[in-house]
């Protein structure tokens, strides 16, 4: 489980010290910093897992603009694998020649390094901790991707598993594609590759029974899902609903559907999905899940999605400003603050919120009586 986050010198956030549960809210005004603190995680993922550089991943506009300091400094602590990690990544920006590299990088077991990259020299560590070799690297990519799996390196191994399953999305159904042209075992973040995703998850045939035997509880008239040939290596998504039991089934496209019909068919997508392994390592971050659905059909999945956070089958952080999350989670509580003036850097606090003479915790926030 993600354990805390810090972020210092990225847009907004500026020494940002987040820590976290099983399921977290994210409250705050538009533009307070919420779905950057997703972007830096995405960019770390890309940096460490997919193998981005850093230019791609933090280039120098991300640096807070009214601060002069070229480091940007980035740590996550993960409980997992029957102890703690600290992972920390330092960027140097050279404005002028529009240039990035590595200031440092470093992974930490229970305090004890597994990764030290410094001055562009990496030194490695074995599971015993006990010291490996050590060498100059390139300065813009990271050495904890770049190792291959080895039998003395698991507890770095497990660590990139981790943070590969970061699954960061802000939904925008209008953009899913109906069509896949191959499998991805991870969502875009604007869920554009729905169908190419589902492709990748189906293979599991109990998550897909599971998947649409919920639908059916939720999606007036859903039936199942199919995939059609189209061209060579391409696969259209059909979508079969059914009036009455006597009536046939009728298959739509993903562009046939409604906006609504699309984020709830998403939503339990990723809910299920992260149930694919049998100790789950998924981090769900989702930015306003709510957007396109009626009040009937939120509850629900924050309902399904809450005891799936409380079993630790996955882990949740959500920005939402919809009454139906707000006065679910933030009786446990489980939500932070976010404020900022503009120009001014991001201010994270815990919400210590309750309901008072009947009036629910949304509203209280409404009227401006929250104590942070």
């Amino acid at each position: 489980m993600l354990k805390r986050v810090y972020i210092d010198n990225y847009k907004s956030l500026v020494n940002v010290d987040i820590p976290l549960k099983e399921i977290n809210l994210f409250l705050g005004e538009n533009g307070s910093g919420k779905s950057t603190v997703f972007y830096a995680l995405k960019s770390i993922r890309d940096f460490v897992c997919n193998g981005l550089a850093i230019t791609q991943t933090f280039p120098p506009e991300t640096r807070t603009r009214w601060q002069s300091s070229p480091f940007q400094t980035f740590e996550l602590e993960v409980e997992g694998n029957d102890g703690i990690y600290r992972y920390e990544l330092a960027v140097e920006h050279n404005v002028e020649r529009e240039k990035a590299r590595v200031s440092h990088e470093r992974l930490f077991f229970d305090d004890k390094p597994l990764l030290r990259l410094e001055t562009g020299e990496v030194h490695l560590y074995r599971d015993d901790f006990s010291a490996g070799p050590s060498y100059f690297v390139d300065w813009t990519l990271s050495v904890a991707g770049a190792i291959p799996p080895r039998y003395d390196n698991t507890k770095l191994t497990w660590f990139k598993d981790y943070i590969s399953h970061f699954i960061i999305v802000q939904i925008i159904p209008v953009m899913m594609h109906e069509e896949s042209p191959q499998e991805e075992n991870l969502p875009s973040l604007y869920m554009e590759n729905y169908t190419s995703w589902y492709r990748y998850i189906s293979q599991d045939q109990g998550i897909a029974f599971q998947l649409m035997q919920e639908l059916k509880q939720v999606l007036d008239g859903f039936n199942y899902f199919r995939f059609e040939p189209f061209g060579e290596r391409h696969r259209l998504l059909k979508i079969y609903f059914q009036g009455d039991d006597t009536s046939p089934s009728i298959g739509y496209t993903f562009n046939e559907l409604s906006d609504g019909q699309k984020m709830l068919i998403t939503l339990y997508s990723l809910l299920y999905a992260t149930r694919i392994e049998p100790i789950s390592k998924y981090t769900l971050f989702i930015d306003e899940p709510e957007n396109f659905l009626a009040l009937p059909e939120i509850q629900p999945w924050l309902t399904e999605l809450y005891d799936s956070c409380m079993d630790r089958q996955v882990q949740a952080i959500l920005i939402s400003h919809h009454p139906e999350f707000i006065n679910y989670l933030l009786a446990s509580p489980v939500g932070y603050w976010f404020e900022r003036q503009s120009n001014r850097p991001t201010r994270v606090k815990p919400v210590t919120v309750q309901e008072q003479d009947g009036v629910p915790i949304s509203e209280i926030i409404a009227r401006g009586w929250l104590n942070v």
